[in-house]
Order: C-alpha cells, then structure tokens, then sequence
C-alpha cells in the first residue's frame, strides 16, 4: 500500500478512538468473562454438530434414493414392459391399421387435439386459437 493510503487508515483509527460524546463508564459493566465463553463455546459446538448431523442425514436420504431408483430400474427390466390397456390398444391398432392404409397418422379431422368437433365451416389457422360463438 501507498504512504498516502497509510496516513488515511492511521487518521481513521486516531478518529475513531476519540469519538466526541459523552462516554458512560460504570464498575459493573466488563467483560462477559469465563461463564460468557464457556456458553457462546457451547453454542458454537452446537451449532456445528447440528450440521454435521445434518448433513450426514441429507447424504444418507440421497444415497438410499438412488438405491430405490436403481432397485425400481432393475424390477421394471426383470418384469418386462408395462401391461397395455384396452384403450391403448385399441389405439395403436387404429394407428396401425390407418398407417398400412396409407392415411397419415393424425387423428381424424373431427376430433382435434382440444375435444372440438370441426364444424366444417372454414379452415382453422394452425397454431393460432379462434375463439367460437357458443
């Protein structure tokens, strides 16, 4: 640091100890002593065991975590793929059957995607909703 840095910090510090003001010292006021350092003592080594404690507890949750997913990843594999309902399957063949037909495989135009019939009444613009009369 530069001499002129020094001079500041060393005015601040002869300032500071000199504040104006009444200054209110009385015989019963001091140090915190040896009772107030065995209890913020006690306190710190609390709080540092509590987390300690807490993370060893977060590290043990995340292990076991990953045990299920891998326990539920390794019972999904042993036990094949998922049962299929009667709705999915009577969707896929509907998908198939318009696929082997030659049909895109969209749905069909009077079940669009948001449950409205297609009233015929003029062609909608996609990606764009048109709100319509009740």
């Amino acid at each position: 640091m530069s001499g002129a840095v020094h001079g500041v910090l060393l005015a601040a510090v002869v300032h500071a100890e000199r504040l104006p003001g009444p200054t209110i010292e009385s015989p019963e006021e001091g140090s915190p002593g040896f009772l107030g350092f065995v209890v913020t003592f006690l306190l710190a080594a609390a709080v540092i065991a509590l987390a300690v404690s807490f993370s060893r507890r977060m590290r043990r949750a995340d292990h076991r975590a990953r045990l299920r997913a891998q326990e539920e990843e390794q019972r999904g594999a042993a036990a094949g793929p998922a049962p299929v309902t009667a709705e999915e399957a009577v969707a896929q063949t509907e998908l198939d059957a318009r696929t082997e037909a030659g049909r895109p495989a969209a749905p069909a135009p009077d079940a669009s995607a948001d449950g409205d019939a297609d009233d015929g009444g003029g062609q909608d613009t996609p990606g764009r909703d048109v709100p319509r009369a009740p």
